[in-house]
């Protein structure tokens, strides 16, 4: 038996998707399995199935989720269990049956890799972690109108891994490779000057000087009309190095390798 968060709430068997039962059963798995292996108070349980207003019938209709998940998980086997402990309740299951744990040890090792410059083991341990995603944290609990500081941290979790494996990538000359992330990680936060570098760096590395000087007038733009800011120093050396074909700066650019948080 397999758990799944990220992406809509599942339980795998197999081949199979278990069926759940209703949004407010696969809100209570869900935020168990965020919490896997530690005890989760009633109140906690309810605030957050019921983040507006726990309805008067609340503490019952959550009895009735857990009856609900503990005879799915006796009926499919496996060693998960929903116990009772103490104010509240815990869903033991093993890091290698939950999609999130296994995401969260790739991209430790990754980060382990990057500290000691394994760039192509570190490209390869995040694009696997990576390939675990199937869609936003939680995507069917977003949908009804769930949004839990824990899904909003995966999510951000999912952004940092993208970033690590593009500068592996860009650090061993895989521009083409990244081009289409980076593309998005800019649409999606056009002040972000590390990300606009690196898709600087990507298009000129890839025969595209015309769109990497195009990308550097749009951010540029970006920052003085709505930060009143000029780009930093080393976004506009970055930006002489294209223009002057300087191949060896535009590869080791400091713009290129940290200090840029997001705006």
């Amino acid at each position: 038996m397999r758990f799944e968060l990220l992406g809509s709430v599942q339980i795998r068997d197999g081949d199979r998707t278990v069926p759940l039962g209703g949004v407010r059963h696969s809100a209570t798995l869900a935020f168990l399995l965020l919490h896997s292996n530690e005890v989760v108070s009633v109140s906690k349980l309810m605030s957050a199935v019921w983040p507006a207003r726990v309805p008067p019938t609340g503490r019952q209709m959550l009895y009735n989720a857990i009856f609900r998940l503990r005879t799915i998980l006796s009926s499919y086997g496996g060693d998960a269990e929903l116990l009772h402990e103490g104010p509240g309740y815990v869903l033991h299951v093993r890091d290698d049956s939950l999609d999130v744990r296994q995401f969260q040890a790739g991209v430790a090792r990754g980060r382990s890799e990057l500290a000691a410059g394994l760039w192509g083991e570190a490209s390869d341990t995040f694009r696997d972690a990576l390939g675990l995603w199937r869609g936003p944290a939680l995507a069917d609990l977003a949908e009804h109108g769930y949004s839990w500081p824990e899904s909003t941290a995966l999510d951000n979790a999912r952004t940092a891994a993208l970033e690590s494996r593009i500068e592996a990538d860009i650090t061993l000359g895989r521009y083409r490779d990244v081009i289409g992330d980076l593309e998005g990680l800019v649409a999606a936060e056009p002040l972000w000057e590390q990300a606009c570098g690196w898709l600087m760096q990507a298009l000129y590395h890839s025969g595209r000087q015309a769109d990497a000087l195009s990308l550097y007038r749009r951010t540029r733009a970006a920052l003085v009309s709505q930060l009143g800011l000029e780009p930093s120093p080393q976004l506009q050396a970055l930006e002489r190095a294209v223009l002057s074909h300087d191949l060896e700066y535009a590869s080791t650019s400091p713009a290129l390798h940290g200090g840029y948080g997001r705006p």
